[in-house]
């Protein structure tokens, strides 16, 4: 984008911003990939199980959002070493790493063959893809948080196979209205970022589009290496708007909105903007699309655009993750 190219040139090494390009066509193999995966699923189940970290793991939350008003049973989400007791025979638990290397994920994995869950891996290779007998593989060699595609909707596609939702998902729209809106999504996209360089931004967004704030929020510290905060209405209103502080010029408040909120959640939004707007900067961001799917990739991939030409402005490198590679390393003396 205009102002940008000398930019890309110096700090964007690994062509991450081509990886952001391909994102429609990564949505659409992954779609192809999951459909034609041979699933061998029980009849019943009671119960979701979705274990994930980091970029392997906002594909589970995604999947919570968007499902949790039309899924049969409930989707539980885990980030952690721990498998929750509830785990068993009954449950179709899915293990998501892209790497197939995350010690966490393989910890709970190995708990829950134990326990006879149906399991569904998603993965490139490692540990986890040899282990599974049931492995979805996707493409290796790319960092996992632009592999988002290949990492949330095999999640989507394998709960509708299962026949675990009460109407079918209008997911092969998705590769299409993402074609459509790059071009659009990236512009807004320069724009923003420029709005919120030298910002805390702090990320609002309904309960229905958790994934999308969240998803930002991650992006924002990998990518840009920038601290944010995010939110999601109407829980903030609850008990974080008591904490706002009027005289905060470095924050800006970044809202995602939809046209498909109710009366009472559009008064809580422009409730809360004008309370915080007092001083710091707000942002509304109208989320495009026909369907629930398509508002939410919309949103996320937008934020994946701010936080790449944010990364930019920064003077980062947004494939560098320095923090987190110290920490695996740290982690690699232990038994």
């Amino acid at each position: 984008m205009r102002g940008y190219k000398t930019l890309i040139k110096k700090y964007d090494k690994n062509k991450m911003l081509a990886l952001l390009h391909s994102f429609p066509e990564q949505c659409e193999l992954a779609l192809e990939i999951s459909q034609r995966y041979p699933l061998k699923a029980r009849k019943t189940y009671e119960n979701i199980f979705i274990q994930g970290m980091g970029g392997s793991g906002i594909g589970g939350v995604i999947a919570s959002d968007l499902l949790k008003p039309i899924c049969k049973v409930p989707i539980i989400v885990n980030n952690s070493y721990e498998l929750p007791s509830f785990v068993n025979e009954k449950t179709l638990a899915f293990f998501v790493s892209y790497s197939g290397n995350t010690e966490e994920t393989l910890a709970c994995f190995k708990k829950a063959r134990a326990k006879n869950a149906t399991i569904v891996c998603i993965s490139s290779n490692g540990k986890l893809a040899k282990l599974c007998k049931s492995c979805i593989r996707v493409p290796a060699g790319k960092p996992p948080r632009t592999m988002l595609g290949f990492l949330s909707l095999p999640l989507l596609v394998t709960i509708e196979r299962c026949k675990l939702l009460k109407k079918p998902l209008p997911l092969k729209a998705l590769p299409r209205f993402l074609k459509r809106e790059i071009a659009g999504i990236e512009k807004l996209g320069c724009v923003l970022a420029k709005k919120l360089y030298g910002k805390i931004p702090v990320i609002y967004a309904s309960d229905s589009y958790k994934a999308a704030a969240m998803r930002f929020h991650t992006q924002l510290a990998e990518n840009s290496a920038v601290f944010s905060h995010w939110n999601v209405l109407p829980e903030a209103n609850h008990n974080e708007i008591v904490g706002f502080k009027p005289k905060e010029r470095s924050l800006a408040f970044v809202f995602f909105r939809t046209k498909d909120e109710s009366k009472r959640m559009q008064r809580r939004f422009e409730f809360t903007k004008k309370l915080v707007s007092k001083k710091s900067s707000a942002i509304e961001i109208w989320l495009e699309g026909k369907t629930n799917i398509e508002r939410m990739f919309y949103g996320i991939l937008l934020g994946d655009f701010i936080s790449y030409y944010l990364a930019l402005l920064n003077k980062k490198d947004p494939s560098e993750i320095k923090n987190i590679d110290y920490l695996k390393n740290a982690l690699m003396s232990l038994p």
